[in-house]
């Protein structure tokens, strides 16, 4: 195998991989360190595939069919930066909690209001927002749902299972983790009755068909998912975002120069004037008028 890598890398099909994957997950894979990245983490799942090359692997996930959705989900998988944490965002759950909730019931009382974490990983984000909402009540004061995906198939079995080692379950305030979590062996798990407030699906960001109905939700949260796109796929998925958002919708995402200037590029959210939640608005010239709710 380590010949054909050779052979293929002079040859140019793992650039051609390396194309296709970037074109389909969104990945930012620089020509030094992504096909590094592809050549190391891809090698062995080339030989599971009983494909003898690179190229024929590249020509087998370009095939279409059952037998590349499998193997996508494979590359998803295996290429996949499932890095989460409990309360990681602690200034954005606070902005959903005080201020996006409070002036989102005020405009639709009677409507479910739909959370979507967009990318969550094994889980950790939306959890803490469920936490978050039931601590404040939220739960009994309006029809709330929560829903999570991520692109790896692996990531949303783990949450699911909802179980996390000693590490993952750190809390600053202990009293939190017993009411939420039981310990038993291997680590904490998640305790039904939150649990059971996630909706959990897997979700391809850059596939319109896969995300376009959690999308019709009235709060989105993207954090620490565009720092490993590309720049046209961030703002794809900008798009993608604000074709099925309500108008006045709250997208909690980056922050800093660089992704407020490609946000600003879409014309499509007005940034609001809240110090380190990275929150933004899908624009509607009315929602200038709605009381609370301060632009940048």
């Amino acid at each position: 195998m380590e010949i054909l890598i050779e052979i293929d890398r002079k040859a140019g099909s793992v650039y051609l991989l390396r194309d296709l994957i970037q074109e389909r997950l969104g990945l930012s894979l620089s020509d030094y360190h992504g096909i590094g990245l592809i050549v190391n983490k891809l090698a062995g799942r080339v030989e599971q595939s009983r494909c003898k090359s690179f190229l024929e692997y590249y020509q087998l996930l370009k095939s279409g069919g059952a037998a590349a959705d499998e193997e996508w989900r494979q590359v998803v998988a295996i290429l996949a930066k499932s890095k989460s944490g409990f309360w990681r965002h602690t200034d954005a759950v606070r902005t959903l909690v005080d201020v996006a909730l409070p002036q989102l019931l005020s405009t639709s009382p009677s409507e479910p209001l739909r959370i979507w974490s967009a990318a969550c990983a094994t889980g950790e984000e939306p959890l803490s927002i469920a936490m978050a909402l039931k601590e404040a009540g939220w739960f009994e004061r309006a029809q709330i749902e929560i829903h999570a995906s991520d692109a790896s198939y692996v990531a949303i079995e783990s949450a699911i299972q909802g179980l996390y080692s000693e590490p993952r379950i750190r809390y600053p305030d202990v009293g939190l983790r017993d009411k939420y979590f039981t310990r038993e062996q291997g680590g904490w798990r998640v305790v039904p009755g939150l649990q059971k407030l996630i909706n959990w699906k897997v979700a391809n960001l850059m596939i319109q068909n896969e995300v376009a109905d959690l999308a019709q939700s009235h709060v989105i949260f993207c954090r620490n998912v565009f720092i490993y796109f590309t720049e046209s796929a961030i703002c794809k998925t900008l798009r993608l975002f604000a074709r099925f958002m309500p108008a006045g919708a709250y997208l909690f995402s980056d922050s800093g120069d660089y992704f407020t200037s490609l946000v600003s590029s879409t014309d499509l959210f007005e940034p609001l004037s809240i110090s380190g939640s990275g929150t933004w608005i899908r624009r509607d010239d009315k929602i200038r008028t709605l009381p609370g709710v301060h632009f940048a």
